[in-house]
């Protein structure tokens, strides 16, 4: 009987101390990013839309010129980490490009034309080195890439991103290279884990 009390108060022991000792550090799982890539990052479904509709639209004999805007590709991210290792989650972008032409006498040929995108995407993270306030990974994502603004139908979409940062803790920063449908080049943002 004394037996049983020694072993069962050493495994009560171990349960309630295991915590202390697991391999994974208490990191919150839930981690929402915010992040924007800015030029010259280019989302490459729209390539073919610059190409066509800036270019037949300004007339370059005539002394037409055209220029388009580029405003940063925004996207919100919520990931939930399994382990140390993999992660996965969802990605909600915005992407809005507008393109003006130009007379010779350098005022505005008509009304310039725009195209918003929207990439909707389920991504997959696996980090390459992990600790409490730096985090090197790499991530795949899929979906789909749609724009409220064409007659199109929705498009599939993938992005990769092989090389990404975050540093910090709690509230981070973070910078990814990637290419992709969304964005081609470099992303900065800010994120929080809960």
């Amino acid at each position: 009987m004394m037996i049983m009390k020694k072993l069962l108060t050493i495994i009560i022991l171990c349960a309630v101390t295991a915590s202390a000792f697991a391999s994974e550090p208490a990191d919150e799982k839930w981690t929402y990013r915010v992040s924007a890539a800015y030029y010259p990052t280019v989302p490459l479904v729209a390539l073919p839309w610059l190409a066509i509709g800036v270019g037949l639209s300004a007339d370059q004999d005539a002394g037409e010129t055209s220029k388009v805007d580029f405003p940063p590709y925004v996207s919100l991210e919520g990931i939930y980490s399994f382990n140390t290792r993999w992660s996965l989650g969802f990605n909600v972008g915005y992407c809005g490009l507008t393109a003006h032409v130009y007379n010779a006498d350098g005022t505005e040929k008509g009304d310039p034309a725009s195209l918003v995108l929207i990439p909707v995407t389920a991504v997959g993270r696996c980090n390459y080195l992990y600790r409490p306030k730096v985090k090197l990974y790499g991530s795949l994502e899929g979906g789909i890439i749609f724009s409220p603004d064409a007659d199109s139908d929705v498009l599939p979409n993938v992005q990769l991103n092989p090389i990404g940062v975050e540093f910090g803790q709690k509230f981070f920063g973070l910078v990814e290279v990637g290419i992709g449908l969304n964005y081609t080049g470099v992303r900065a943002g800010l994120g929080w884990r809960f």
